[in-house]
This record gives C-alpha cells, structure tokens and sequence, in this order.
C-alpha cells in the first residue's frame, strides 16, 4: 500500500508533514483542522478515473467505499481501513440479471445490497451481480414517471421497511421536481410536492446551438440520506427540504451563514448560445456554492462545503475556461442540522469535489497520478 502525507498550498500538492490550522468560527468556537493524503493501493487491479469517483457510496459499517465504473456494469469495492482495493464486483450488462450499459445511479441497502435506478430501470442486485428484485415503479406510477418525460435522481429505500421506496423525480418538461413514495407490497404510489425547488428555475439557462436545442445548465437538488431523513439540497441556496422518514414528515430548513451569504448572486438568461454559455457557468461558480450535506453516523454530526472559483484564461479539453482557485468555506451542523460552527478553510484552494465524511474525517476525492487518492481534513 502506498500512502502519502501531504499539505495543500495554494492548489499544488508539496510533499510534507500532516499539516494543522488553527481556526475560528463564526461563533467564536476554535478548533483545529488537520490535513493529509492518502493513495488507495489498487494491487494488481484498476480503478477507472477517467470520470473521477463516481457516487460514492460507504456500506453500512462504514469500512467499506463503493465507486461505479462508468459504462462497464461494474463497482470497486475499497477497503477504508487497509486504503487498498477490495475486490471489483462483476455485473451483466444484458440478460436476466442485466443492469444495461448506462445508468442514472445507484445506492446501497441496509443490507448492502446494490440499488440501481435509470430510465426503466429500478431493482435491487446482490454483490454478485444476481438482481434480486425488480420494482416496476414505472408500471405502479405510470401515470406519473412512464416513458422519457421524467426521470429518477435517486431511489432510496425505506430503511426499517424494505417494501417502502421513495423516489427523487424530474419532470423535463417544466424541471418540475417531486418525491414519489411507493408501496411495493399494495402497489400503489404517493405524490409529495416539493414547491420550493420552483425557484431553482431561477437559474435554468437553456444551452443552443443556431437556436437549436444543445443541453442546459442548471443546480437540481441533490437527495443525501442520513440519520433516517432524506435531505435534498441544491447549490444555489442555502437551505435544505428534509422528509424525516420516521415520523412521514416533510419541511423546509434554512441556514444563515455569516461567512459566504446564503444564495448564488449570478443572474443568468433564460436562453444562451453556445459559445456564450462559459461565461454565464463561470458567474454561477463565481459566487457562492453549496455542496450536498454529508452525514457522520460516529460523530452525529453534519458537514456542508462551500466554494467560490476563480478563473483564469485558459481553456480546457472540453473548451471551458480552467479554474485557478477557490474560496473554500467548511459549516458543521449539529444532528438536528443546527449550525455549530464554520470557517474558511485555508489550505484547501479548489473547488471541492465528491467527497464524504466519516469519524470527523472529510474525505476529498484527488486523482494522484491517475491513482485513487483522498485528501482528508479531520476535525479536532
């Protein structure tokens, strides 16, 4: 196993020693942030980054770190406590047990079973790649989520009730976004508006080519499950939507930080060009934003990062301006996800990427010569 401890200065990675800053919050609450970096050993196997760590997902005793492969009906199962890869867990693309080429994510059970969702897709495989399950949400809620119109951005499973699943939707006609709670056993559905997330239209701007239609650009919101609630964030508010599944509950939390502001101040048309749109994405990143909550099931406590970029004039593969550096802003919330702290983290220059937080310990995905590696801040 190979493992590195290094700092983080001004963006570019120095071999050191473990690195300490000493911080003070908003409220006046100091504490110390400690920084290292550390490469996972893949032994004689590969994990692809070639789209970074894809949706990270820990197993229920939290030692383990699932990563999917993209296009490859396959997941890298990561040992956190040895940091090395466990074994890569095979799937069928086609056939009975056929997850397809592509799909729009996936989630672990209680069980650590894999649940897997896209486009008519909807079940729950074993670790050998046997579905065990198959849903049929689509023929329960046909009237809602039948066909291309909508599409699921996460399925989550009750988790003191298997035949209970919640589904986080889209309607792509008018980005409508919505909770479905299904019923396996009675094969019925039920509808929970989400009224709030209107507002993130505020931000939808429509991407084309000659007036054609070419994509679009907008912040959805995100569904974390934690501590029995789903809790749906986007980056352009700071605020969150929690549906407390215990008590079949649904209501809305807003946060005032006094460090960062609490919504993305950049004003974006509603349609754009193509070879417009960089500069309009850039203002977006430019002003705050907000990162998913990660939960710590050790600690019982919330984190939440924010970033502000800035960029420079070089342009990437893809044609969009490079980032240079970002302002990183680190809130800790407590279990009933009231603010205890927050703080600008200094030797943490980028904007942050999936990561997720664990024994106090965040964890940064950082590609380290095209090996998986993980920049950790642990919170003392």
């Amino acid at each position: 196993m190979k493992k590195l401890i290094i700092g983080m200065i001004s963006g570019l990675v120095l071999t050191s020693a473990c690195s300490t800053e000493k911080s003070e919050s908003s409220e006046n609450f100091e504490f110390n942030l400690t920084q290292d970096t550390v490469v996972v050993d893949a032994g004689d196997g590969i994990i692809n980054l070639q789209y970074g760590l894809s949706s990270p997902e820990l197993s229920s005793d939290n030692k383990y770190l699932f990563h999917y492969n993209h296009n490859q009906a396959k997941f890298d199962k990561i040992n956190l406590e040895q940091l090395k890869l466990e074994e890569p867990l095979q799937f069928e693309k086609e056939g009975p047990n056929g997850m397809g080429t592509y799909i729009g994510g996936y989630s672990l059970t209680s069980k650590d079973q894999i649940l897997l969702w896209s486009y008519g897709l909807n079940a729950v495989f074993d670790q050998s790649g046997e579905k065990l399950k198959d849903f049929k949400l689509d023929q329960i809620a046909e009237e809602e989520i039948n066909g291309s119109g909508s599409f699921p951005m996460r399925l989550i499973e009750h988790p003191q009730n298997s035949n209970t699943i919640f589904g986080l939707y889209v309607k792509w006609e008018d980005y409508e976004y919505f909770l479905l709670k299904f019923d396996l056993e009675s094969e019925t559905f039920e509808r929970i508006a989400l009224p709030e997330t209107v507002k993130l239209n505020e931000f939808r701007m429509e991407i084309e080519v000659d007036g054609n239609p070419a994509g679009g650009f907008g912040p959805p919101p995100v569904a974390t499950v934690a501590d029995n609630k789903i809790i749906m964030t986007n980056s352009g508010f700071n605020e969150a939507y929690v549906y407390d599944l215990i008590l079949d509950s649904l209501y809305l939390v807003s946060w005032n930080s006094t460090l960062t502001g609490n919504k993305n101040e950049a004003k974006l048309p509603k349609k754009v060009e193509m070879q417009e749109a960089d500069e309009y994405r850039k203002q977006f990143y430019e002003s705050i934003n907000f990162m998913p909550i990660s939960w710590d099931p050790i600690s019982q406590q919330y984190i939440r990062l924010s970033s502000k970029s800035r960029f420079g004039e070089e342009l990437d593969q893809y044609g969009n301006t490079k980032e240079l550096d970002s302002e990183v802003f680190l809130t800790v919330l407590d279990k009933n996800l009231k603010i205890v702290k927050e703080t600008k983290l200094e030797s943490y220059t980028k904007q942050p990427p999936r990561h997720f937080f664990l024994d106090n310990t965040i964890w940064l995905y950082e590609n380290i010569d095209d090996e998986l590696g993980f920049v950790r801040i642990k919170l003392n």
